[in-house]
């Protein structure tokens, strides 16, 4: 299809759909009580810009903070959630180059809770048609994230030991793909007796259930009183307390989630005696300081390991886009095994 003949496609694709179903929020607040499914204008695309009608998009925490006003900074309101998923592309504005209508592509942008989004077609990254939908829907916060922790942010090595809480998580399950892919051992802390064989089986080294065990007192007796060099935490809190406690001399702990929604007590002294490091990781503050050509090697990197099967992130459920009421209760239930998707 000629340049022209696309174009003129796209538009003909645009007059059929001229609403659309959106979740939307007009005030900050539990997700179950403030999200509505309204119907909006399909959004026209301009120069540079595509139109994708999204098929999958996850309910990541982030996006239940961002509706409950506690991640990053407030949006204007009204808003619509979502930081991510995939979709086909539906038209093209004019000047975008290297993509065509019908084109499986996973998104990254703000508002991907509805059934179309516009978005510079820069941005997009084309889905390998060996990835399925429900995996390139969960790419970019999930499988980004815990890569670029594990071999960028620590750059562990072979051999070497990680400590992550939250292990029951989607992003933990994948951290245990990526354990085995580089050959690192783990320690993974879980709130549940039960999670610890699934987790053992999923290939964890070491499970620490916080309703039996003391954390740090346990990583040193895995340890033999070593401690752990490297740690992700996604608790804060006491949790996060007690694992900057089991680092090792020179140790680093990466904070990339607040699930207890409680500050993480620090002892001073062990920080300046044992030189240990606390820092932030935001998957957007990376993407804002890497350089492209940085992006586009760990990306194409993780899409390669997910094209081979070699990291899946796994999925519990799925609910219609109007479905959303239902679909935030179920992503908020303890105990999960994958991610809830919202798809249509």
């Amino acid at each position: 299809m000629s340049g022209l003949s696309a174009v003129a496609a796209s538009g003909d694709a645009l007059k059929k759909e001229t609403v659309m179903r959106c979740v939307r929020f007009d005030r900050f607040g539990e997700p179950k009580d403030v999200l509505r499914v309204q119907d909006v204008p399909t959004p026209p695309t301009g120069p540079g810009e595509v139109l994708v009608r999204m098929r999958a998009r996850p309910i990541n925490p982030s996006d239940l903070l961002t509706v409950r006003g506690f991640y990053g900074a407030l949006l204007q309101l009204p808003a619509t959630p979502g930081y991510e998923g995939m979709g086909v592309i539906e038209a093209l504005g004019p000047d975008v180059r290297g993509l065509q209508v019908g084109q499986r592509v996973i998104v990254r942008t703000l508002g991907t809770w509805q059934e179309f989004v516009v978005v510079n077609g820069t941005s997009l990254i084309p889905s390998p048609d060996s990835v399925s939908d429900e995996s390139a829907a969960q790419f970019v916060v999930n499988p980004l994230s815990a890569w670029i922790m594990v071999t960028e942010e620590l750059a562990l090595q072979p051999g070497q030991r990680l400590l992550q809480t939250a292990a029951g998580s989607t992003l933990g399950r994948i951290v245990l793909q990526i354990a085995k892919l580089r050959q690192l051992k783990t320690i993974n802390v879980v709130r549940r007796r039960e999670q610890g064989q699934e987790l053992k089986a999923l290939g964890a080294d070491e499970v620490i259930c916080t309703e039996d065990d003391d954390l740090v007192q346990r990583v040193m007796a895995i340890t033999n009183g070593a401690g752990v060099p490297a740690a992700i935490d996604a608790v804060g809190g006491q949790v996060g307390g007690n694992v900057v406690q089991a680092l090792a001399p020179g140790g680093v702990m990466l904070s990339y989630g607040l699930l207890s929604l409680e500050p993480i007590p620090i002892n001073g002294a062990l920080m300046i005696f044992r030189t240990l490091s606390v820092r932030g990781f935001w998957l957007t503050a990376w993407f804002r300081r890497a350089s492209a050509e940085k992006q586009r090697a760990i990306i194409g990197e993780v899409l390669r390991h997910m094209a081979k099967g070699e990291i899946v992130p796994p999925v519990e459920a799925k609910y219609d886009l109007g479905d959303i009421t239902e679909a935030v209760r179920h992503a908020e239930r303890p105990g999960r095994h994958g991610k809830v998707l919202l798809v249509g």
